[in-house]
């Protein structure tokens, strides 16, 4: 039987492996296109690895799978020449049961809590977004967004315009929405990942105040000011928008940058004071650095 197909009394193999946090995505990602459709995730409090779950029928096929999996692992990181998967014979699931007990709600600090839309858990006290999970938009795991998360919960949002730049899946938005914002305005250059704001929009109730749309920061009308300006990007794409994201940011204003490494905290700080910018303050988490930049 060919991976992928269906045959509810077929015996399964579950596989496992594990990888540094950071690279989770890009590995679920190539195991949902090229092996399975869908994964359990493992990690541990203070781990900066996760256990990635997937299951497989028994088949032939099975051996070459996993070295193309392996090509993949060595080819994103080289310390993965000598990675094992750990496997185990297993009775067919419920998948959709499965994948659901897998998506775990995600704490961040004590007050927010990222949690799928089916999940019927409370926690009394937290800001509660509800995202549903799809691996190439972010689902609050990753310290980049964790780190936003966290300055955003500083700030006072009551009544203000924020811009969300790669919005993904339009966390960061909602977020905003639900402390108070009245205006969130998300863009991305992938249509797929605007149409999941779109959704997570409507399943947090806050699609009246947050709009998505394709596009970058060239797609902003220049005549608006924006209270908050969030870009959890890369650093590449951050660089050349500081002067432009300065002309909409209004007087007083907060920018929020992420997706930037420790390594590079020199230029960005550089960067931020050749514009003018040096009232800044860095959160770390991990390898990454999320800047709270104020406005003049």
């Amino acid at each position: 039987m060919d991976i992928g197909q269906t045959d509810q009394a077929a015996d399964y193999r579950e596989i496992a492996v594990e990888v540094p946090a950071d690279e989770v995505e890009l590995v679920g990602n190539y195991i949902i296109e090229n092996i399975a459709g869908g994964l359990l995730l493992e990690d541990e409090d203070d781990s900066s690895s996760i256990v990635i779950k997937f299951y497989s029928a028994e088949s032939a096929r099975l051996d070459s799978t996993l070295d193309g999996l392996k090509a993949f692992l060595v080819r994103i990181n080289p310390d993965h020449a000598g990675i094992s998967f750990r496997q185990k014979p297993v009775k067919n699931l419920d998948w959709i049961e499965v994948y659901k007990k897998s998506v775990a709600p995600i704490l961040i600090g004590n007050h927010i809590v990222i949690k799928p839309p089916w999940s019927d858990e409370s926690f009394p006290g937290r800001v509660e977004v509800l995202i549903e999970p799809k691996m190439a938009f972010g689902t609050g795991r990753h310290e980049t967004t964790q780190g936003c998360l966290a300055t955003l919960q500083e700030c006072d949002l009551a009544g203000k315009a924020v811009l969300d730049l790669g919005c993904g899946s339009g966390i960061l938005g909602i977020f905003a929405a639900l402390k108070g914002a009245a205006s969130v305005s998300g863009y991305d250059i992938d249509p797929l990942a605007v149409d999941n704001s779109r959704e997570n929009f409507v399943v947090n109730g806050v699609a009246a105040v947050c709009r998505a749309d394709l596009g970058s920061i060239d797609s902003v009308n220049t005549e608006r000011r924006f209270d908050v300006i969030i870009a959890n990007i890369i650093k590449s794409a951050i660089l050349p928008i500081l002067k432009p994201m300065k002309r909409i940011l209004a007087p007083q204003g907060i920018l929020i940058l992420s997706g930037l490494l420790r390594q590079d905290q020199e230029e960005i700080d550089a960067a931020l004071r050749s514009c003018g910018w040096d009232q800044f303050a860095i959160r770390r988490d991990g390898e990454w650095l999320t800047y709270r930049v104020q406005g003049s």
